[in-house]
């Protein structure tokens, strides 16, 4: 074969479909002693093409990259979406992208692609196209109800287990750790104030099971993470307040995954601190019941229920 086996789609979440993209390309490519580059979009189309309807990201490019990479591929390439790009034509897309800027030999992709002006073009066109120019093209057939309009579905409704499960783990946030009102500490649970991607989906509204992972350094710890605004005080803006489990330390400018494993409870207005106090330390003893622990040495996540 020549050329390099191209995975492509725009992969946001990474979902199990997406995987089964990225395995077959792998496959072709161990098949065929190429490289294997996983493509993926950015921005999302709909932010160019329908600016304000592009849904909230279910992975930045930062952590869309990691996934792709942890499937195999040998690199990840971002294709920059933009008004000139979404104006050619599949044949022009294929000539100018697939082939002239990655080199393309042989794509994967799923059943239902569809590429240029208009999404004019879909897989018999790229097969027929891409055969012209001496290359191949591998569809694969869609996972039954996998889609990251579903996910994005299951996590603004809360159901971040069963999100999970169509991404193949668990679904996570990535931010900087910042300043927040240190009101956790006074009540004997100190909080992470997680300041994630503007454009990442944020779950709704609740607590969670989950963990929370130092970035650059692999370790998990096991974590209780609410969302919300904190209605006891009344707070306006929403956030991410992670507690973690059997940490000590300063986290402050640190950039942390928050990994959301299970919901525990919707979001709650209290009479004052004490009933407060009460509910946390029951959401914590559940958080830690539920998520189990992570290993220091490996990050490993283990749980009975998961």
């Amino acid at each position: 074969m020549r050329g390099v086996v191209v995975a492509l789609g725009t992969f946001d979440g990474v979902h199990l479909g997406h995987q089964a993209v990225v395995r077959r390309a792998v496959e072709a490519g161990r098949e065929s002693g190429a490289r294997v580059v996983a493509a993926t979009f950015d921005p999302h189309p709909r932010a160019v093409l329908r600016p304000g309807s592009e849904p909230p990201l279910l992975s930045t490019p930062e952590l869309r990259r990691e996934a792709l990479l942890g499937c195999g591929v040998d690199e990840v390439r971002c294709i920059r979406f933009d008004r000139e790009l979404s104006r050619k034509s599949p044949e022009e897309f294929v000539r100018d992208v697939l082939v002239g800027e990655l080199g393309a030999g042989a794509v994967v992709v799923g059943e239902n692609f569809r590429f240029g002006y208009r999404a004019s073009g879909g897989v018999e066109e790229l097969a027929v196209l891409l055969g012209a120019r001496g290359g191949e093209l591998y569809p694969v057939p869609l996972y039954d109800r996998v889609s990251s309009s579903r996910v994005r579905q299951l996590i603004s409704a809360g159901e971040v287990s069963e999100a999970g499960r169509l991404l193949g783990r668990a679904y996570v946030l990535r931010g900087e750790v910042v300043v927040g009102d240190r009101r956790g500490r006074t009540i004997g649970f100190p909080t992470a104030n997680v300041l994630p991607d503007p454009r990442a989906l944020v779950p709704v509204r609740g607590v969670y099971a989950g963990f929370v992972e130092i970035v650059g350094e692999g370790v998990r710890y096991g974590a209780c993470t609410n969302v919300g605004v904190a209605p006891t005080f009344d707070r306006q803006e929403s956030r991410v307040e992670a507690h973690l489990l059997d940490y000590e330390g300063d986290l402050y400018g640190r950039t942390v995954d928050v990994g959301f494993v299970e919901s525990l409870r919707g979001e709650k207005r209290f009479s004052g601190l004490e009933e407060l106090k009460v509910q946390i330390s029951r959401d914590v003893a559940e958080a830690r019941r539920r998520a189990g622990t992570f290993t220091s040495e490996d990050g490993t996540f283990t749980s009975e229920d998961n």
